[in-house]
């Protein structure tokens, strides 16, 4: 019987096996004079069938383990083969070397998976080509059954800071918007909260900093949520809200399904004169794009001023968001960091609000908040993120290490 420290480990094991299963079905097929890089052509001088026949001469091609595992054919695809190989005048010892290397692979599945679907998923972790494709095509999933498990979806979750001076030493301004747009609802007893405004030390304890304002004037009474009117859905969205010890949330209310319910809803804040020198209790500077909506596509903007050397660039990191009610000592959050393989495009200093296709009247949005505030966006250094098919929950964090104050004599 097999002990846990005699079992090859799984990368080390699925490497070996794969290369065993690509160097077989390889002197196979040249052994009969046909050509792995061409599957048309095996398939033709073979009498193979064409989708079989490209399995296998993509397994031999490419040098990516995690294709080899994906593109694996089925039991009865492996004895078609293997009898085309035989009837093609393959040797004995040939057809006996590609049956080993099946049942190594089969073995694998035993050892370490159970099954191919599995097997596959954590064959994403031997290589770095293709894990973007590889994630977004989980996450995808993810999607779809969260949207029938939730009951909702949206086709744009918007997330924008803009992070300036705050008119005195050691303090900023914090503007941001968070977007729902295209919000479905696919039962009609849900309600959906769309913004929740917290703000905490790194070690999870609420923080106390000035009341966000709302941007748009007509909606900061404080039973209101704070709407930015004119970019959401009209007649405007039905919101209540909520108030609870982990903050004040605005959700909305119970309606329509389908598209004939569609609905899009934008809310904006300013923070002012928040500190931002590092103290014992805060070391870093963070900003984080909540994703609890299944939605197709996430776009995080976050502008920082230029004066702000210390914030460019902030670094980006996914955390899960299943135990964001367990407290966590320190930075003991890190357990629940998931793999971010899309990259953070930094757009430069003095760019104008680009637009985004995916976002209608995307400039006019963000001006808004930067007249709120009498700032120039020319004067910011521009930083953005895109997800399709986020993980929720999930937060996006963009953060950075605060300066020290000056007294203190560092930086």
């Amino acid at each position: 019987m097999a002990t846990a420290s005699s079992i090859t480990p799984f990368a080390a094991h699925a490497l070996g096996v794969v290369r065993a299963v690509r160097g077989a079905f390889s002197e196979l097929l040249t052994s009969v004079a046909t050509n792995p890089q061409d599957p048309q052509s095996v398939s033709r001088e073979l009498g193979l069938n064409k989708n079989l026949a490209w399995k296998i001469c993509r397994i031999i091609q490419s040098d990516d383990p995690c294709v080899a595992l994906e593109q694996m054919p089925g039991a009865s695809g492996i004895k078609i083969f293997l009898r085309c190989m035989e009837r093609a005048g393959a040797s004995a010892h040939l057809l006996q070397t590609g049956r080993e290397a099946i049942r190594e692979y089969e073995q694998l599945i035993r050892v370490h998976s159970g099954d191919r679907a599995t097997l596959e998923m954590m064959g994403s972790e031997l290589s770095a080509s293709g894990r973007q494709q590889r994630d977004e095509y989980h996450r995808k999933q993810l999607f779809q059954g969260a949207s029938y498990v939730w009951g909702v979806q949206t086709a744009v979750m918007l997330k924008v800071g803009v992070v300036g001076p705050g008119g005195a030493p050691g303090r900023l301004d914090f503007a941001s918007l968070s977007g729902l747009l295209g919000f479905r609802r696919l039962r009609g007893d849900v309600a959906w909260v769309v913004a929740t405004r917290r703000a905490s030390n790194d070690d999870g304890s609420e923080m106390s900093p000035p009341a966000p304002e709302a941007v748009d004037p007509r909606f900061a009474a404080a039973d209101q949520a704070p709407l930015l009117a004119d970019f959401c859905s009209q007649p405007l969205p039905e919101l209540r809200r909520v108030v609870s010890p982990a903050g004040t949330s605005f959700e909305l209310v119970e309606g329509p399904v389908g598209n004939t319910g569609a609905r899009s809803c934008v809310v904006a804040t300013i923070q002012r004169q928040v500190p931002y020198y590092r103290t014992p209790e805060n070391e870093w500077g963070e900003h984080a794009a909540i994703c609890n909506t299944p939605a197709e596509l996430l776009i995080v903007d976050l502008f920082v001023h230029k004066t702000f050397a210390f914030a460019i660039p902030p670094e980006a990191i996914l955390y899960s968001e299943l135990n964001a009610s367990v407290p966590y000592p320190g930075r003991g959050r890190e357990r629940n960091r998931l793999p971010l393989n899309e990259s953070l495009q930094d757009l430069g200093v003095g760019t104008l609000l680009l637009p985004t296709p995916e976002v209608r009247r995307y400039s006019q949005m963000v001006q808004t908040l930067f007249d709120r505030r009498g700032w120039i966006p020319t004067e910011f250094h521009v930083f953005r993120m895109k997800i399709a098919y986020p993980v929720c929950p999930s937060a996006l964090v963009l953060r950075y290490r605060l300066p020290l104050p000056p007294e203190s004599g560092g930086a």
